[in-house]
């Protein structure tokens, strides 16, 4: 049975108990544990102050771990993994099961000394030379700088290290550096070392070779560069290559310098963001390499890296749309093609976890996700071949959440017994009105109706309006079963029209133990983020009264059993995981917050994302910053759909540039603290260059150096046919 990510809180299983169980001291059965192989502590993807920095061009994954301390995890040890294959910590490719990542590192000898970095003395972040993304390690090793570089060429299947050694000493040193290929034992079984080309090569499941550009010696599985000396103050570098699955002669066919210039190219060609600001510049641009890194060439991508090893329909959607805003339109037509081909059946239904679902736990937001995916890619980029080729399955993916099992034609809203969270009836969930399900399908049969008027379906764009304007209408102003209930947004209304204002599990008792809904005696339904949906989507007046209201109803997230700071999920009564806060939710915030004009809370939320420990300085965060008490809850691990979250944030927000089918819409949000932000986006092919400054007096606009109307703060614009530039005051 495949375990997603609710589905695992239900039980936990007698058999994986029992082989935690040790037969009792005394029994004359117990074994001897004192020579007992131990799990290396690198198998933990939360343990406290790691950090990942992700490199990857869709065949290759790569991430480098910093720890803060040698006990929580190996610093500077690199993860490798195939992006056609999802992973656990523990089943990468240079992992070891008795030495974690330590074998991955490289380990620089000065006069006879051997030198690696070390946790609290040596510096990773991130540069981007001609736009490259790069990975950086500074440390010292007998008195001389060490300075290495990590970076993933954009079409090859390959990792490139380049250490730099600069002698600050004033004296000649001897110097030399050593690599070790120690493949993953579960995936790589065959080992062979050409003496002749000094390439070190592991096979099995997958095919690595190490080898160097400079002059090398290799060993049984270690490959050694020498400098001989180095004078005082002379510098000498040298790059190894690490490749999955390409042969050393298909590199050196090609050349680093070739592969240098088109990933220079590519790069150059994607979205850019620069405010006064270097935090809200790592955030953007932390994402929009990591959206790259993901996804695999086919479109493949884990929920949860490290963690689910699943698919699903809502998170690629989400990621789809984030990679379309930042220039990545490949990435997101891999996406939507692999979540058409493979994700979606000919009547419409779209997995999670992996699996199609019965109509009562379906995740029924998915499909409006997916039309509204789709229908950004289709009006960012002017391409609507995916919409042509695809096209029965488009319809089908629209009217899957009009049929009679979920519409109720009576009252104008999908109902079902499943929420947003994945929550269903063994969670306490009764059928029901869920808000996340009515507003994603609001704006999905909108975006639906552009569609099908586009590919002259008239019949079906009327059908598909009239069902979101009838939905909307109901979700927010049917006298029994609006989302409305005292002037907030409210989560859940049943089908008798109350309410659902807790979650009463049939057993409580059958939650891991120590979770609130195993040891509550009362659990909330609200607040939930997911109720803000409607604000930051402006389904509501994000300013308004009932938006203002829901929004303060948010706060008692923040820090609802924790000091930290971000947002749970939903009030934590009710949860069946572990409470915490979680970043894309987060995020939620941050976006409402922005539309509803509260920058305040937009900073605090920003900059708890820029300073949550894993995450803040690599910009790859956690899916919640949680203790999880009991297995069999598998460890936390990334959430690619929170880098989507922060582009949107970015883009659709701060921003505020959205095209439609039929013109360009321009209207920002520039926070408090921000005097000015440079961006270029790419929208139909073309380079859009945007300049945004604070007014000094009335607002105003040009694009191309000609002057434009500004209405209501914004600006709309033909779509763009040529290269653009647009100022605006603000």
């Amino acid at each position: 049975m495949s375990i997603e990510r609710r589905e695992f809180l239900k039980y936990i299983g007698a058999g994986a108990i029992a082989t935690t169980v040790r037969p009792p001291i005394g029994s004359g059965d117990e074994p001897s544990f004192e020579h007992e192989q131990k799990i290396h502590q690198d198998y933990q993807s939360n343990n406290p102050g790691l950090e990942y920095y992700f490199l990857g061009n869709g065949q290759i994954l790569v991430a480098l771990q910093s720890s803060m301390r040698p006990e929580e995890g190996t610093h500077c040890g690199v993860l490798l993994m195939s992006s056609e294959h999802f992973s656990r910590k523990m089943s990468t490719y240079l992992y070891h099961p008795e030495r974690g990542l330590q074998n991955s590192r490289v380990t620089v000898v000065i006069n006879g000394k051997g030198f690696l970095p070390e946790c609290g003395i040596s510096t990773v972040g991130w540069r981007y030379p001609n736009s490259i993304p790069t990975v950086t390690i500074g440390w010292e090793a007998g008195g001389c700088a060490v300075t290495e570089e990590l970076m993933c060429p954009v079409n090859d299947s390959a990792l490139v290290r380049t250490v730099t050694i600069h002698n600050k000493t004033s004296a000649a040193v001897t110097a030399s550096g050593i690599a070790l290929l120690y493949p993953n034992l579960m995936f790589f079984d065959e080992y062979h070392v050409d003496r002749k080309n000094m390439t070190l090569t592991a096979m099995g499941y997958e095919t690595l070779q190490l080898f160097s550009l400079n002059k090398a010696t290799v060993g049984d599985r270690h490959i050694s560069m020498s400098f001989g000396e180095i004078p005082a103050g002379g510098v000498k570098s040298f790059t190894l290559v690490l490749t999955l699955n390409l042969p050393r002669e298909e590199f050196l066919k090609k050349g680093l310098a070739a592969m240098i210039k088109e990933s220079e190219h590519y790069w150059n060609k994607r979205a850019l963001f620069s405010a006064d600001h270097e935090g809200l510049n790592r955030l953007f641009d932390c994402s929009k390499t990591a959206l790259r890194a993901a996804v695999a060439k086919s479109g493949k991508m884990d929920g949860g890296i490290w963690q689910y090893n699943m698919e699903w329909v809502r998170d690629q959607s989400m990621v789809a749309i984030g990679s379309t805003l930042c220039g990545h339109p490949d990435v997101a037509e891999a996406l939507l093609r692999r979540i058409l081909e493979r994700s979606v059946d000919e009547e419409g239904r779209a997995v999670d976890a992996s699996r199609h679902r019965p109509p009562e736990t379906i995740e029924l937001d998915q499909n409006g996700e997916l039309i509204y995916a789709l229908w950004t890619h289709w009006v960012w980029t002017g391409d609507d071949s995916i919409l042509r080729e695809y096209r029965q399955k488009v319809k089908a993916v629209a009217n899957y959440v009009l049929r009679t099992e979920f519409f109720d034609a009576t009252v104008g809203l999908v109902r079902n017994s499943r929420e947003y969270w994945e929550r269903d009836p063994a969670f306490g969930v009764k059928e029901g009105y869920e808000n996340a399900y009515q507003a994603w399908n609001i704006i999905g049969l909108g975006a639906a109706a552009d569609l099908a008027r586009h590919m002259n379906e008239s019949a079906l764009a009327k059908k598909w309006m009239e069902a979101s304007g009838r939905m909307k209408e109901s979700f927010l102003h049917h006298p029994k079963f609006s989302l409305v209930d005292d002037g907030i947004l409210i989560k859940r209304r049943l089908t008798n029209g109350e309410a659902q204002t807790t979650f009463e599990p049939p057993n409580r008792k059958a939650m891991p133990p120590g979770v609130p809904l195993n040891v509550e005696h009362v659990s909330y339904c609200d607040p939930d983020t997911a109720s803000v949906i409607p604000v930051m989507f402006e389904l509501v007046e994000p300013k308004g009264p009932l938006a203002l209201k829901t929004l303060d109803s948010m706060e008692v997230l923040w820090n609802q059993r924790w000091t930290t700071g971000g947002y749970a999920r939903y009030n934590i009564t009710s949860e069946p995981d572990s409470p915490g806060p979680w970043p894309f939710a987060t995020m939620f915030l941050a976006r409402s917050y922005l539309e509803a004009g509260n920058d305040e809370k937009v900073w605090r939320a920003l900059n708890w994302m820029l300073n949550v420990p894993t995450g803040g300085k690599g910009g790859s965060w956690l899916e919640c910053y949680v203790d999880r008490p009991v297995p069999p809850l598998p460890p936390v691990g990334i959430v690619v759909w929170t880098w989507a979250e922060i582009i949107i944030f970015f883009v659709h927000h701060l921003l505020g540039v959205r095209p439609t089918p039929k013109d360009l819409l321009v209207r920002p949000r520039l926070l408090n603290g921000l005097k000015e932000v440079d961006a270029k986006l790419v929208i139909h092919g073309h380079d859009v260059h945007l300049k945004l400054r604070r007014a000094v007096k009335e607002p105003s606009a040009s694009l191309d150096g000609k002057p434009v109307a500004v209405t209501h703060g914004s600006v709309t614009l033909p779509l763009p046919k040529k290269k653009a530039s647009l100022e605006m005051n603000i």
